[in-house]
């Protein structure tokens, strides 16, 4: 016997061994981020088809499909995401691989997808894999990649974000109302133009802030527009009444505090909402 071999007993070990898996066994996770992407189904089977043929590549068993719809992947708080992670974390050492189309498909969290991906290999010995980017992140080069790529994917989806904000300002400037109007208007094509006009149940509004301006306590119109077929809470109505959208008037939170005479239609008179809003003209408020 050596002498080494008799301090066998006194060796340290690391305190964190890594989590074996039993198998090569991968759950696969697909996504579009809308829904009409995901009616017409196109990029879902494309994703998938991928993936089925690298996993036969590469001889990884298939044991769960998550996704398969559209989820926005700013945030991981997901409803098929966390399917997939509950999936996973109580399957712990029997799933290897999460396999995505590509890596922002999984997440474009940026810094948040790093700590998760980190997470996943060190804690569930699970691996990300993109099969249009495979990446061996066995080895510190290949979770830098990996990082770096979730990192430009958080830029790509800020760069764009801001790029539709700057749209979106823009149109407000020019009174065109951009996002889905308040209740009692419709988007409508007229003359292959985009029109917001004021639908039925718009007009039985109108009523109620002729009503309001009358002197007309809140509980009776409640009480009349529930007669006439439209359901209305104190808090909603009071709502309603103090915005500007339905005289005409555009304000948003990206025109920080500009109001704009916007180019849809009237629902009532500026008098009119001004009236029921106990505001004089010309009185700043």
């Amino acid at each position: 016997m050596s002498i080494i071999n008799a301090f066998k007993q006194f060796g340290n070990y690391s305190k964190k061994q890594p989590v074996k898996v039993a198998a090569q066994a991968a759950v696969v996770y697909t996504r579009v981020s809308s829904k009409e992407q995901a009616d017409h189904n196109l990029s879902l089977d494309v994703q998938r088809k991928s993936i089925e043929e690298s996993a036969r590549k590469n001889n990884l068993g298939i044991i769960g499909y998550f996704g398969g719809t559209y989820e926005s992947a700013k945030t991981d708080g997901r409803k098929e995401f966390n399917r997939m992670m509950d999936f996973i974390k109580t399957r712990k050492g029997k799933v290897s691989h999460i396999l995505v189309y590509t890596l922002d498909r999984f997440s474009r969290t940026g810094g948040a997808a790093i700590k998760l991906a980190e997470e996943l290999r060190e804690n569930y010995g699970v691996t990300i894999f993109a099969v249009t980017q495979p990446t061996d992140t066995s080895n510190p080069s290949g979770v830098l990649h990996q990082n770096i790529t979730f990192l430009f994917s958080q830029y790509d989806n800020q760069l764009r974000k801001q790029k539709a904000v700057a749209g979106m300002i823009e149109k407000f400037d020019k009174g065109i109302w951009v996002t889905k109007p308040p209740q009692g208007y419709d988007i409508v094509k007229i003359n292959g133009q985009r029109k917001i006009v004021v639908n039925e149940v718009g007009k039985k509004i109108r009523k109620a802030f002729i009503w309001k301006a009358e002197g007309m306590k809140n509980e009776e119109i409640i009480s009349r527009l529930k007669a006439m077929g439209v359901k209305m809470y104190k808090q909603q109505l009071t709502k309603i009444f103090k915005r500007p959208f339905y005289c005409g008037m555009i304000n948003h939170g990206l025109l920080e505090g500009k109001i704009v005479e916007g180019d849809h239609e009237k629902m009532i008179s500026p008098e009119i909402f001004l009236k029921v809003n106990n505001i004089h003209q010309g009185s700043g408020g």
